[in-house]
């Protein structure tokens, strides 16, 4: 038996006596312990969990500045395709005007090529991707300048042949559609694959067709039959010289307005679509042949590697076929025509 005494600090009050079993004192002692240990555990978790509510907020601070960043890289990186991909479209059109023109490919001097720069590591993958993009952009357009440079200054010495180029299409953008490309085809006449040396623009009958670059017409007219067959199927044809270079030829016209030895410019209308000759619908059927010197035998190209008022279906791997393509086999100028 165990005996408590509480003594009041008024000694003028009774003091209180209780008497504990060993098993009640024994619970007294259990319930104090645990009470301690309580104390002891509040004194210690307190400070953890004051830090873990401050590091709550952190970390919503740090998942908002996240989000934000994460907008802004996401901003960066569609600016990055947009600079891309008009990077890309500078890019194919300085080839096709090298191509056209005969110019250089490739940058000479090597300004315009900076040294790689070097790239501080990050810790976000994308961002670092972000970065090496635009250092590589940035490269690509210094040299794309310096190539357009280049360019520039071939046409600027060569501007006779500048304007000569056959650079626009003979008809008015929206007015036609393409129904047979330049290119080995199944010849609707004979059913059998043969090489088509130009491309076919289907229109209607009466549509102008303009003059693609400055050039000399060196003939107009139906080709008579008894001198060449192939070339009596076009139908009405006008021939143009764009300088020394260059020949571009409209067939199945219906009307022709110039004369043999007329001097046209570019955009001047030298005819109207028709259905004459071998044609099975109005249409014009265009060509563009290239010469490299004064004896070689003009070659066809594809004519939509010239146009630049237009964009084509393909037009990337045209670029890349006008230059890897093997000469085909065509049927050649008459003479009366080339050697005019």
């Amino acid at each position: 038996m165990y005996e408590i005494q509480l003594h009041p600090a008024d000694i003028r009050r009774q003091v209180r006596y209780y008497f504990l079993s060993r098993r009640a004192m024994a619970w007294l002692r259990l319930a104090g312990l645990v009470f301690a240990l309580l104390l002891v555990a509040g004194a210690v978790l307190a400070p953890i969990g004051v830090q873990s509510l401050l590091l709550g907020g952190r970390l919503r601070v740090l998942a908002q500045q996240n989000r934000t960043q994460r907008e802004v890289l996401d901003q960066r990186e569609a600016a990055l395709d947009r600079l891309q991909r008009q990077t890309d479209e500078a890019r194919n059109r300085q080839r096709q005007m090298s191509l056209i023109l005969g110019a250089p490919q490739t940058a000479h001097s090597g300004a315009g090529t900076p040294s790689p720069q070097p790239v501080r590591e990050l810790l976000v993958a994308d961002a670092e991707i972000a970065v090496r993009r635009s250092l590589k952009l940035d490269t690509d357009t210094l040299a794309l300048l310096t190539l357009s440079d280049e360019l520039a200054s071939f046409a600027r010495a060569n501007e006779e042949l500048t304007r000569a180029v056959p650079s626009i299409c003979p008809l008015p953008v929206g007015s036609f559609v393409l129904t047979s490309p330049f290119g080995n085809r199944t010849s609707p006449f004979t059913n059998t694959i043969d090489f088509h040396a130009g491309i076919d623009l289907a229109a209607r009958e009466g549509t102008p067709v303009l003059a693609p670059g400055d050039g000399r017409v060196v003939f107009a007219g139906r080709f008579p039959l008894n001198r060449n067959v192939s070339w009596w199927r076009y139908g009405n044809v006008v021939v143009l010289r764009h300088s020394e270079r260059y020949i571009s030829i409209f067939a199945h016209l219906q009307d022709i307005s110039v004369l043999r030895g007329s001097q046209l410019v570019r955009g001047e209308p030298l005819g109207t679509v028709g259905n004459t000759g071998w044609s099975t619908s109005p249409h014009l059927h265009y060509e563009v042949r290239v010469t490299e010197d004064e004896e070689s035998e003009p070659q066809p190209v594809d004519p939509r590697i010239f146009i630049l008022n237009y964009r084509w279906t393909g037009y990337e791997d045209l670029l890349v076929v006008g230059r890897t393509a093997p000469a085909p086999t065509f049927d050649p100028l008459p003479s009366r025509v080339w050697r005019n």
